[in-house]
């Protein structure tokens, strides 16, 4: 946590990452990614591999999730991509029954939590809706059972439209979820536009939740409609969310926790010089702690179909 602000310590925290290019391309070859990929969330699996926990998109649009493991070297590889997804399309009438999506795992007891987004299709004005799900693998990550069949966080009249992507933690006496929360949705030129931004819950069980209307990130009009995708990583006592603006484009950015538990926005994006593959886009950030160094690795171009770069820290 931090107190005021130096400007050293800002600029650092924007300007101190060294682009490394793209690390995986999607392999349309894969049934569950034959349309490309997204959002995922990346664990260390023994001393020089990582598996992705992926978002894949199928030819009409479906999202499912499945894991690619990579060799990580200066130049990661991929040793395996799973030829079936880790987990399905939720049933008819359900919220996920066209998609699961932006995973997030949390090791509790033995066990493999995977917070995620189900979405499904809307006829009429408004194109989809998402919530959140939660599934739970006992047997490290090769299988998933939902918890429930029904979204985490239930619509209610002070959240009446979804929620999204997230990032959970544990803390003590409980978990805590820094979440999207959407706003509302308006019709322009272009076609409906939601608005949303991250909020805060609290759990005792990582199962049931509280939600008192806590804003942790909010938009900056008049340009920014979206935030997303938050990715919560905690070095040397400081804590950050990593998070996905939209605006004109895609761009990351970060927020620090204060002493007090409220956060500061950073001002400006986060300079990562930008290759073909994402030249329009940098989103779903997800930071990576592995062999004594500190990576952030996103989604490029496309939501990820162009492919997932990464960036290396070299700041303090």
């Amino acid at each position: 946590m931090t107190d005021a602000l130096d400007p050293a310590f800002i600029r650092e925290r924007i300007t101190a990452w060294k682009a490394k290019g793209a690390f995986y391309q999607p392999d349309e070859a894969v049934s569950w990614m034959g349309g490309g990929a997204g959002a995922f969330f990346a664990i260390p699996h023994g001393k020089d591999t990582v598996r992705l926990f992926l978002t894949g998109r199928d030819k009409t649009v479906r999202t499912r999730i499945g894991v690619v493991t990579l060799h990580w070297t200066e130049r990661p590889h991929v040793i395996d991509v799973t030829p079936e997804p880790i987990i399905e399309l939720g049933e008819p009438g359900t919220f996920d029954m066209d998609g699961v999506s932006y995973p997030w795992m949390v090791e509790h007891e033995g066990a493999l939590f995977m917070y995620y987004v189900g979405w499904n299709r809307l006829g009429g004005a408004i194109p989809f809706r998402n919530q959140i799900g939660l599934a739970v693998s006992e047997d490290g990550g090769k299988t998933f059972k939902r918890v429930t069949k029904a979204p985490l966080l239930p619509l209610t009249d002070a959240e009446s439209i979804g929620s999204g992507s997230n990032c959970v933690e544990k803390v003590p006496g409980g978990w805590r979820m820094y979440y999207t929360s959407f706003l509302r949705w308006e019709h322009t030129p272009s076609g409906p536009r939601h608005y949303y931004h991250i909020r805060e819950a609290y759990s005792e069980d990582g199962i049931h939740w509280e939600r008192p209307g806590k804003v942790v990130v909010d938009l900056i009009p008049p340009d920014e409609y979206a935030l997303g995708a938050p990715d919560l990583d905690v070095r040397d006592g400081v804590r950050v969310i990593y998070f996905t603006a939209r605006g004109h484009r895609y761009h990351l950015f970060a927020s620090l926790e204060n002493r007090d538990g409220s956060w500061t926005r950073l001002p400006g994006h986060l300079e990562i010089p930008r290759s073909d593959f994402d030249s329009d886009m940098q989103c779903y950030p997800r930071s990576l702690h592995f062999r004594g160094k500190t990576y952030l690795l996103y989604s490029g171009n496309g939501y990820g179909r162009a492919g997932l770069g990464y960036a290396e820290w070299t700041g303090r």
